[in-house]
């Protein structure tokens, strides 16, 4: 079966079709003669499985936990519910503070430590707020760690997008720290620095920069 067949009969496109094999949640044959991609009856239920569980809200990382580890959906159901239980009262929080904005005459000049305050007491008294976590998130798809979900031996280490994060926090860590200690050992005991430490350093410290100032710019 070709993908234009499978596209009308899942309603997905094409690309959300590639997009999903690219995450590993899909792995159609290959036609030995044509070398196009050739899917069955299963891999159109497949499809239509992970388009239910996204309705849901589901990530993909979750339903890749669910295909892969072979996790219990009902479960899975149950901490989808509680998300989005939470995400309610995230949005009831931010919708909130979206309206007493709104009533600001001038939003150009109002007061931001009066509204960030009145955040911070409304959510140590148990209301909730949008986050704010997108930095390591997006050094996480910076460096590519996250890639390896689809990986058949490294997709279990990965299948949680937290993992992806601290691992990737912690290679940010290593990266600087390591010429980042040659340097200073060597100014400290008059020891030669290596010109590679810093180098990799003054790279590594760009590059963050430039990512940093990519993905702002970006979004």
């Amino acid at each position: 079966m070709k993908i234009s067949e499978v596209s009308g009969q899942t309603g997905l496109s094409a690309s959300n079709i590639r997009f999903y094999e690219k995450k590993g949640l899909l792995s159609p044959a290959r036609n030995q003669e044509s070398k196009y991609r050739d899917y069955t009856p299963e891999d159109v239920t497949c499809l239509k499985t992970i388009l239910l569980y996204r309705k849901t809200g589901l990530s993909i990382d979750a339903i890749y936990s669910l295909f892969s580890e072979h996790a219990d959906p009902v479960d899975a159901m149950r901490r989808q519910e509680n998300e989005l239980l939470n995400q309610m009262e995230m949005l009831s929080g931010a919708l909130e503070l979206c309206r007493r904005l709104q009533k600001e005459e001038n939003m150009q000049n109002i007061d931001v430590d009066f509204y960030l305050n009145y955040v911070k007491t409304e959510e140590h008294s148990g209301k909730k707020f949008a986050g704010a976590e997108e930095l390591l998130e997006d050094f996480s798809d910076f460096t590519g760690i996250s890639q390896f979900r689809g990986d058949p031996y490294l997709g279990r280490l990965f299948a949680n997008p937290w993992a992806a994060r601290i691992l990737s926090l912690i290679l940010l860590v290593c990266l600087i720290a390591f010429p980042a200690w040659d340097i200073l050992t060597g100014l400290l005991t008059g020891d030669p620095i290596h010109v590679g430490s810093i180098t990799l350093w003054v790279f590594i410290i760009a590059s963050l920069l430039g990512g940093f100032l990519f993905f702002k710019k970006k979004k």
